[in-house]
């Protein structure tokens, strides 16, 4: 795999798993969207509830099967790889070491999510219960918790004690809304604390991939070296599962 292109570590790309896509013909929108944005390195980050709801793990690898064997029938230059964005819970640790819920592109990083109302607390602890499990966890759509949303400080705070990289949704940083959420977006890219741009798209229409639009913008504001670090870690993760490394 060669890192030309952009790679997204947040996507519902899957039809009939979770809220993402419904039907085979909506996933096949969306794959042909990932390719007109340039993305050529996606992973697959179906809702996983350890604890709460059994991860269909023989369905999401036939999806997965199937998706990458739709982009090679046209020859696209776009590859899907396995990973989750996890609801934390206490079951989360052991769900991942037992193999039952997938990490991104069988590397030890883990997308996690928590409920709006979490504390900062909370997701320190979580961020550290998983580095201790030995897994490298990113917090998916960073902007949408209130505990660090007003208050960038404190965000960057959690990011640097713990280890914990963010990642920011393209439709934030592109249309972010309300006052705490505009100072949250500037603030963290100035300081290049946002770690990874991602898409969290769902479908070609209602929340579609944007993602060379939301690069474009991160390049005016910050530099293009940034922009291209943020949207392209995702190579770097798979790189280091290929090699072993982490």
């Amino acid at each position: 795999m060669s890192p030309h292109g952009f790679a997204d570590i947040h996507q519902h790309v899957l039809w009939g798993l979770d809220d993402g896509p419904a039907t085979r013909k909506q996933m096949h929108a969306l794959l042909r969207q990932n390719v007109e944005n340039g993305v050529r390195l996606v992973y697959a980050t179906a809702h996983a509830a350890p604890g709460l709801r059994r991860f269909n793990a023989e369905l999401y690898r036939e999806r997965l099967k199937e998706a990458n064997a739709y982009c090679r029938k046209r020859d696209w230059p776009l590859r899907i790889l396995s990973g989750c964005e996890m609801y934390y819970s206490p079951a989360a640790v052991d769900a991942l070491l037992e193999g039952r819920i997938p990490t991104l592109g069988g590397s030890l990083y883990v997308l996690i999510e928590f409920s709006e109302d979490v504390s900062a607390a909370r997701i320190g602890k979580a961020a550290n219960s998983l580095y201790r499990a030995g897994y490298r966890p990113i917090l998916a759509h960073a902007e949408r918790y209130r505990c660090l949303v007003r208050s960038p400080a404190r965000a960057m705070a959690v990011r640097d004690e713990f280890g914990l990289l963010l990642q920011m949704n393209c439709e934030t940083v592109l249309r972010p809304r309300g006052f705490f959420c505009r100072r949250f977006v500037r603030t963290l890219l100035r300081e290049q604390a946002v770690d990874v741009l991602a898409s969290d798209a769902h479908d070609a229409s209602r929340r579609p991939v944007q993602m060379r639009m939301a690069y474009q913008k991160v390049a005016r504001l910050c530099g293009k070296r940034y922009a291209k670090e943020i949207t392209k870690f995702g190579w770097e993760i798979a790189c280091k599962a290929r090699k072993g490394k982490v």
